[in-house]
């Protein structure tokens, strides 16, 4: 049977010290060549930023901070990618403050979608930090701190905040060890598999660990999760939260077990491979429905995440979801009846 979901939203919370965002980034087809400067715009899917060459009439602040807040608000895009900010968000003033600058947005800026969000600003934050003198930015909306998925202010964002995967350098490789969550024979417990995996510097792990997943254990009586088909249209992290967006196979081909545990894989690994607190999957970008008949998204609770073992999927089925939270390595996995 078809299962239904336009997104599911999970979160799982473990302890960890490191934070940051990382996105990918792309050098448009026509502008291969290292260009000093550069603009920065969306695709249009709004899941990759793209970079075009810019060369100001003059390397100074003064020149090229007026000169990109004008480019920027002008919504102007070359074809096929489009502004970072949304037509109804405008620039309501710019300061800067020795080697700070400060954007006050108009209200509407809030209105933004989560992954939206993310993008535009890390488009806008690496646009301003290229000019010379610039080492911070910081953004207001309607005079007021920006704040992030947990209503903590954002604050001064430097070259650190965003770690950028540009596809740059090709042939530079890492090897990483890997957490990955399979299902048992019953179809009703994760299993761990360590994986060791050589693979692009360019590639966020978050995607390599889904890739991963899609191609199955190797590990006998280790089985599949997600189908093999299953394909990562976008991943970004910020603020310790990873938003996956994959395509309609992953809703469509999931295993014919308890659909949950599919959910629970995905999450468990990301955790305990990347340095993210929670996770949110959608579908083809799309935020609303069930999956598998049985877990709303929007409206759906759950008490804890257990990291390595996930509980039955009887109790799962019955649960009804929107946000995790966990005590520590060893919380056990707990739904709230619906």
């Amino acid at each position: 049977m078809k299962k239904y979901i336009r997104v599911l939203l999970l979160a799982a919370l473990v302890c960890s010290l490191l934070a940051g965002c990382s996105i990918e980034t792309k050098s448009s087809k026509d502008s291969q060549d290292e260009s000093k400067y550069h603009l920065y715009y969306l695709n249009e899917s709004e899941t990759v930023l793209r970079e075009e060459p810019y060369s100001p009439g003059e390397e100074t602040a003064d020149f090229m901070v007026k000169d990109l807040m004008q480019k920027l608000g002008s919504k102007d895009a070359p074809d096929g990618e489009i502004s970072l900010l949304p037509e109804d968000v405008s620039i309501n003033s710019y300061e800067v403050q020795k080697d700070l600058l400060v954007i006050d947005f108009s209200k509407e800026y809030s209105k933004m979608s989560k992954i939206r969000e993310v993008m535009t600003r890390d488009g806008v934050v690496q646009t301003f930090l290229q000019i010379p003198d610039i080492h911070k930015v910081q953004f207001t909306v309607g005079g007021q701190p920006l704040t992030n998925s947990r209503n903590q202010e954002v604050g001064e964002m430097t070259s650190d905040t965003f770690a950028q995967y540009t596809g740059k350098d090709k042939e530079s490789y890492r090897y990483d060890t890997f957490t990955l969550y399979f299902m048992d024979k019953n179809g009703k417990n994760l299993v761990k598999e360590t994986r060791n995996v050589y693979y692009r510097r360019s590639l966020p792990k978050e995607r390599v660990v889904l890739e991963q997943l899609a191609k199955g254990p190797m590990e006998e009586g280790h089985y599949a999760t997600i189908p093999d088909s299953s394909l990562v249209l976008s991943v970004i992290t910020s603020d310790r939260i990873c938003y996956i967006n994959m395509n309609s196979t992953f809703r469509d081909e999931t295993p014919e077990v308890g659909g949950n545990i599919s959910i629970y894989s995905v999450v468990n690994s990301i955790i305990d491979s990347c340095d993210v607190d929670r996770v949110q999957i959608s579908i083809e970008g799309s935020t609303e429905g069930n999956f598998q008949d049985s877990l709303p998204c929007r409206r759906s609770r759950i008490v804890s995440v257990q990291r390595w073992l996930c509980a039955s999927t009887k109790s799962l089925s019955r649960g009804r979801f929107s946000a995790f939270s966990a005590s520590g390595k060893n919380s056990r996995a707990v739904c709230s009846a619906s």
